[in-house]
């Protein structure tokens, strides 16, 4: 498992190798490569990686701010409250990564000091040198001490065990004449009806039908263990007027997985989606426009 996932685009990989120099010279094991191993996907190689990592380090820059990638790596942080985002260039970043502090690293020239990026190594250094919270160590076993048996009952004299069973047998000889002396009940018997069982009500969403290259307006995402809190927003977001949807965002390539994704759409094009985005920010400043598939 990496500590650090970076995150960035393709057109800054020379300007983030010194980055990584610097990290890895604190002794932080790094997950940066962008080439996916012949055979794997970008879900089992650079998704694994991602999820496993301890922090997620993005670098915002004119490129990366436009990298629907970068954005999904991006909200894995976020949603995982692991995300540390970095400026390598003077810009703002995409919506929903607005109110989260980035270290300015816009003008840090390697090799010179920098305040900024000291700040930036002593924060990364406080969240993965915390300690982790380890559950104790199981106590071993303990012999439990002696009990004194329990006190056993006396043997029942064998007269009062053959009165026992001579009694039962009398009962049960009863019984049968008792059988034998009822009347024939000639009505018709009616035949006991069972009622089909209910089905269970479904609870995991059900994705839309979204054909490769449409579009989505994503206005929420929630972990796993907030699916309450994923059903209040999508009904937070129809008394607002809208249709949205509910999705298993492990159903979509380019979703991050594992997640609770309340959309808007799909959308046959971005100009559509972007129509759907101008009105869906009223409710939800931070919604964003991405492809599915």
């Amino acid at each position: 498992m990496a500590d650090i996932f970076l995150s960035y685009s393709r057109e800054d990989e020379a300007r983030v190798r010194p980055l990584v120099a610097a990290f890895e010279a604190q002794g932080w094991g790094l997950f940066w490569d962008r080439r996916i191993p012949t055979g794997q996907t970008w879900r089992s190689h650079i998704g694994a990686g991602l999820q496993n990592a301890r922090c997620v380090v993005v670098a915002w820059s004119r490129h990366s701010i436009e990298s629907q990638w970068v954005a999904e790596e991006a909200d894995e942080g976020k949603t995982r409250q692991v995300l540390v985002p970095v400026l390598l260039d003077r810009v703002q970043p995409p919506r929903g990564f607005r109110e989260i502090q980035a270290a300015d690293l816009s003008e840090w020239q390697p090799g010179e000091h920098s305040e900024r990026f000291t700040e930036l190594l002593n924060d990364l250094h406080r969240l993965l040198d915390a300690p982790t919270t380890t559950k104790p160590a199981a106590l071993p076993p303990q012999n439990p001490p002696p009990s004194a048996d329990p006190p056993s009952q006396p043997a029942r004299p064998p007269q009062l065990q053959r009165m026992g069973w001579v009694a039962l047998l009398t009962l049960a000889a009863l019984g049968i004449g008792v059988l034998a002396l009822r009347p024939n009940d000639n009505r018709p018997e009616v035949p006991q009806t069972s009622q089909p069982p209910v089905p269970a009500s479904s609870t995991a969403a059900t994705p839309p039908s979204v054909p490769t290259g449409a579009w989505l307006v994503v206005v929420g995402s929630f972990a796993r263990a907030e699916r309450a809190a994923a059903d209040q927003h999508l009904a937070a977001m129809q008394r607002a007027g809208m249709l949205p949807v509910l999705v298993d965002s492990s159903q979509y390539a380019l979703l991050t997985p594992s997640l609770w994704v309340v959309t808007l759409g799909p959308f046959d094009s971005r100009d559509d989606a972007n129509t759907a985005l101008a009105k869906a920010r009223s409710v939800v400043p931070d919604a964003y426009v991405k492809k599915a598939r």
